[in-house]
């Protein structure tokens, strides 16, 4: 029978790791112990290697007699090179950054972060006959994949998205990576978790916070950007031009609530859509703001559009899935049903 210290450690790595039932032996057939792997990466962190993955482990291979005999383990022919990212690449990325920042204040370099896009979908079959709200489901989605990091439900009738996202930003260790979101959730709540774990975010800015909105106005219309960009796209009937300014605004007065979010970069969009079918142009202007700084290349403007592939996921769920036939009155079935 286990203790409850080894159940612990056992949630531990089934958390840790991408999946259950994971098998980390190599072509060989030799086990590794993943705990001892990712020890030798730590101890390779703290001896200030620069993070490159050949670096640390060169470390491993230096430290590997020393580890084994402080451990009181039998020495064994340390992990090869080539195995190293393989069995790496099977660790979750955020929860094992938020283990180095809680306890060694270790933190990647913002390269290796990743974005993540966190929004919410109504599931319309759950909404009963006269309410006007159902289920909504709430997922964390990579940018450059689709994969869901993690998902969460709440009641709309009476629970609210931003808590329901917030609750599981921490809960997936994910507020130490780069996170959008849209502007319902640009609050205090949401900005400063991230901003003190080392994550990025990058959230929408509308009417819904009107000061902070045109103070970001006045700056950029005062101020030159740092950095611009372009993209044209053609497809449908329709063209699209995207223009994109970044602004450098961690100079700028913010009222005291915002003083722990950090803020340091403004992004504005300028989308101008010409439907080729009747010759009709529009144009449309969009604010983001960031903890992240106007000086380093942190891939904003891809983030921007990348935004919506957590809608390119919720596409595949209503059509393929059918999700939203789905009726029931029954929460746990259809918690069950979502997987």
């Amino acid at each position: 029978m286990l203790t409850h210290a080894e159940g612990q450690e056992t949630t531990f790595y089934k958390e840790l790791q991408n999946c259950s039932g994971i098998d980390f032996r190599d072509e060989r057939g030799k086990v590794h112990d993943m705990a001892f792997i990712l020890f030798g990466v730590i101890i390779g962190l703290l001896r200030h290697r620069d993070g490159v993955l050949s670096s640390i482990h060169r470390s491993m291979v230096n430290t590997h007699d020393y580890i084994c005999e402080a451990l009181g383990v039998e020495i064994q022919r340390v992990v090869s090179r080539a195995q190293l990212p393989r069995i790496l690449a099977k660790v979750n990325l955020p929860v094992f950054e938020n283990l180095l920042f809680s306890y060694y204040k270790i933190s990647l370099s913002e390269e290796e972060k990743q974005w993540f896009a966190g929004d919410g979908k109504e599931l319309r079959g759950s909404i009963e006959k006269g309410d006007k709200r159902g289920e909504v489901l709430v997922q964390l989605v990579r940018h450059n994949d689709r994969a869901v990091l993690g998902q969460a439900m709440y009641n709309g009738l009476k629970e609210s998205e931003k808590p329901c996202l917030q609750q599981l930003i921490q809960k997936t260790g994910a507020q130490s990576q780069k996170t959008t979101a849209d502007a319902l959730h640009l609050c205090p709540a949401m900005t400063v978790p991230i901003e003190a774990s080392g994550g990025i975010f990058m959230i929408g800015l509308k009417e819904n916070q009107k000061e902070l909105l045109q103070d970001m106005i006045d700056h950029s219309e005062c101020f030159p950007p740092k950095k611009e960009h372009r993209t044209v796209d053609k497809g449908h009937g329709r063209l699209e031009i995207r223009d994109y300014y970044l602004f450098d605004v961690s100079e700028e007065y913010f009222e005291s609530r915002w003083e722990k979010s950090g803020f340091r970069s403004l992004l504005k969009v300028q989308r101008n859509r010409i439907d080729l079918k009747i010759n009709e142009e529009s144009t449309e202007i969009a604010y983001y703001i960031s903890n992240g700084k106007a000086t380093e290349e942190h891939g904003y403007f891809d983030a921007i559009r990348n935004h919506w592939s957590v809608e390119v996921s919720n596409h595949i769920r209503d059509v393929s899935l059918q999700e939203d036939q789905f009726r029931t009155k029954k929460r746990l079935f259809q918690a069950l049903w979502l997987g």
